[in-house]
């Protein structure tokens, strides 16, 4: 039996009116098209449960929910701070007929990601069924989405071709984001404490960057510079440098309580 773990995440889709966000978000999850323009009136949330497997032995119950907002850039601007506040993951969508809807996602997602922070961004190009009327090139989309690292799939709301695809997608990209954030974290810890500890014992001597690497095998010297300025900044550690690469570091007085370990009282 696999290790089921459960997470939430917060998807925010983006784009001009008309290109198709309240269709494919209805398709997705109700498996429905509905044949008329859906004119969203402010913004709109549907949720989903999905599962994502993790590697071979987790699966991932992710509780998604997916935000829908009206095209119109002045509500945009009005509504971008808690529309997009907290959202794992960012979908651009465009409609294949309009290039303007591609170009104008150059102004959608660069306001998204000021407030959204360093999240997967997905560009959709909707309306596949109406290639006859294409008036996006290949070279278009992937010039505006390779500033954004940003993967992009052509889907259908209409006959539901790759919108699994899409929204699937990024839900995987959502879990193996935050298990490598996870895990960059427990390492971070691991290193801080291992640093912490070590000064405590050395106390006025402190320890001078190769007593470090002699101690800390495996431990990369960029790792290592930006644990101790945080902790720095922190006022648990002094850094005194000699030159552009050379340091000796002590402990202050609250950098060594921070170090000592925890003392259980028995009862």
């Amino acid at each position: 039996m696999p290790t089921v773990r459960r997470m939430k995440a917060k998807l925010a889709l983006m784009g001009e009116g008309g290109v198709g966000k309240t269709s494919l978000i209805r398709r997705f999850v109700l498996n429905e098209y509905q044949d008329t323009y859906l004119h969203t009136i402010g913004t709109k949330v549907s949720k989903i449960e999905l599962t994502v497997p993790y590697g071979a032995d987790v699966e991932v119950q992710l509780s998604m929910s997916i935000f829908d907002i009206m095209g119109q850039r002045g509500f945009r601007d009005l509504v971008k701070e808690t529309y997009y506040h907290g959202a794992q993951a960012l979908m651009g969508v465009c409609d294949l007929t309009r290039k303007d809807s591609l170009h104008s996602l150059n102004d959608w997602i660069p306001s998204a990601l000021e407030v959204a922070g360093d999240v997967p961004v997905f560009l959709v190009v909707n309306k596949r069924d109406l290639r006859e009327r294409q008036a996006i090139s290949e070279d278009d989309i992937r010039t505006l989405a390779e500033p954004f690292r940003a993967p992009y799939i052509y889907t259908s709301a209409r006959t539901g071709e790759f919108v699994e695809d899409a929204f699937n997608a990024l839900a995987i990209e959502v879990v193996d984001r935050a298990f490598q954030l996870e895990q960059a974290r427990a390492v971070e810890r691991g290193l801080r404490e291992k640093v912490l500890s070590l000064l405590e014992k050395r106390r006025s001597l402190g320890l001078t960057k190769n007593q470090f690497f002699e101690i800390l095998r495996g431990v990369n010297f960029d790792d290592l510079k930006a644990e101790l300025t945080r902790l720095e900044g922190e006022g648990l550690v002094t850094v005194m440098w000699s030159g552009a690469s050379d340091f000796t570091v002590f402990i202050t007085p609250q950098g060594a309580a921070a170090g000592r370990p925890v003392t259980w009282e028995e009862e």
